[in-house]
């Protein structure tokens, strides 16, 4: 195994945000539910219930998962790796990172004049390393190919340790809160018989 004093990780490369969403298609979408689902909390249309917004929820909760592509670039020196036989090297790769919250989990409180979601903590979901995206380099920059399978696992498990230390998963998961609200905003504009929506997120 590596010895990790002898490995120096850059999180260098460029990381740049593509929402999951594409912002047309999720305002037809909630267009349509909102259209076929309006509820008023008045005369004898149904009364306004958790479960119904839950429902609401839980269709949409795809829709909220915020993606991060990530290029990364690993130099390794001074020191022997399992996988490469050569002293000192580069490795340079592409990952994916998801992140979003449970919506499933949401606490819901109904008042005669509010409703209140509580948001769960945003999560990372996966972190998908592209290992045909992964290049090797020597010292004289010049690229070496590498074919053993054991090695693309090893290789992969360093890149995703490199995602997580050097990614900005942060900004990531304030993309995400961000996209939750926006989206649940639209989700739940005029079903909610003339209550104030109020969006919380729970507290770390």
């Amino acid at each position: 195994m590596a010895d990790n004093g002898n490995e120096k990780k850059g999180g260098v490369g460029r990381a740049f945000f593509n929402m999951l969403t594409v912002a047309i298609i999720a305002v037809v979408v909630i267009h349509t539910m909102n259209k076929a689902e309006t509820i008023f909390a008045k005369g004898d249309e149904p009364t306004l219930s958790s479960t119904f917004i839950s429902e609401k929820l839980e269709r949409v909760s795809e829709l909220t998962t915020a993606k991060l592509t990530y290029n990364g670039l690993v130099q390794y020196s001074d020191g022997k790796v399992p996988f490469i036989t050569k002293k000192a090297f580069s490795m340079i790769y592409r990952a994916e990172v998801k992140a979003g919250v449970e919506l499933s989990e949401t606490d819901i409180a109904i008042t005669d004049t509010t409703v209140t979601l509580t948001l769960p903590q945003v999560k990372v979901f996966s972190v998908d390393v592209d290992s045909n995206s992964i290049q090797f380099y020597d010292e004289k920059s010049a690229l070496f190919n590498w074919t053993n399978k054991e090695d693309v696992v090893k290789a992969v498990k360093k890149a995703e340790e490199d995602v997580k230390k050097n990614a900005d998963i942060e900004g990531l998961k304030e993309e995400a809160r961000e996209q939750n609200e926006s989206l649940i905003k639209g989700l739940l504009e005029g079903t909610l018989g003339g209550r104030e929506l109020i969006i919380k997120h729970e507290e770390i």
